[in-house]
């Protein structure tokens, strides 16, 4: 299994991270990198074909190492995962493990904006305990 590599940054769109930045702001995560990841996990989970992200334009947030060493596991071992499960070949370096990462966080969070449309931090909160649960 490929890993990120822990020198390399998360990179949202202008979109994306205009979207953490009020996640944040509504202190509904303590981080934007947070909230990146969590979109990148539901949509992992929801089976979101993330095909039509675009990799361009992007903005650096953080690199990957600040992540906890559990939740960087968990992202790489979905990604893995999900390509075996639709009969894709793996990736093939540490790039393409974040470049999928990259794309199923930014299909997270197109779909987490559409669910939390005009809800309130702490709704956001307990709907994200709901999910969890």
């Amino acid at each position: 299994m490929k890993h990120m590599n822990k020198e390399m940054k998360f990179r949202p769109t202008a979109t994306a991270n205009s979207y953490l930045k009020r996640l944040k702001k509504k202190e509904v995560f303590d981080r934007a990198v947070d909230a990146y990841v969590f979109a990148a996990a539901y949509a992992l989970k929801r089976d979101v074909n993330p095909s039509q992200v675009s990799l361009n334009h992007r903005h650096e947030l953080v690199k990957v190492g600040i992540l906890d060493e559990d939740v960087r596991l968990a992202l790489e071992a979905g990604v893995h995962a999900i390509v075996k499960r639709h009969g894709k070949p793996e990736p093939k370096d540490s790039g393409s493990v974040l470049d999928l990462v990259t794309r199923y966080a930014e299909a997270g969070l197109e779909l987490l904006e559409e669910r939390w449309e005009g809800k309130t931090g702490v709704q956001i909160q307990d709907d994200i305990r709901k999910m969890i649960a």
